[in-house]
């Protein structure tokens, strides 16, 4: 029997809250060996902000330069 099936084994002999519990002890883990599950993220386009200036009327290079006149660059 492999590790991950006794653990599996004596996992499934527990109720759900102990089982929760192991869960958050595992995650626990993780986080002092620096283990960290991946972020799942949005594609830029799919960003809510995404386009939200589009219907402005807005010249984006001209916004631009007259930002950077006020910074004095």
């Amino acid at each position: 029997m492999t590790l991950m099936e006794q653990i599996e084994k004596q996992l499934s002999t527990l109720p759900p809250e102990k089982q929760n519990e192991v869960l958050d002890f595992i995650i626990f883990l993780q986080q002092r060996v620096g283990i960290s599950q991946p972020v799942k993220r949005l594609p830029l386009k799919k960003h809510p902000a995404f386009g939200s200036w589009k219907h402005r009327n807005i010249d984006a290079i001209r916004h631009q330069q007259n930002l950077r006149a006020e910074w004095g660059i």
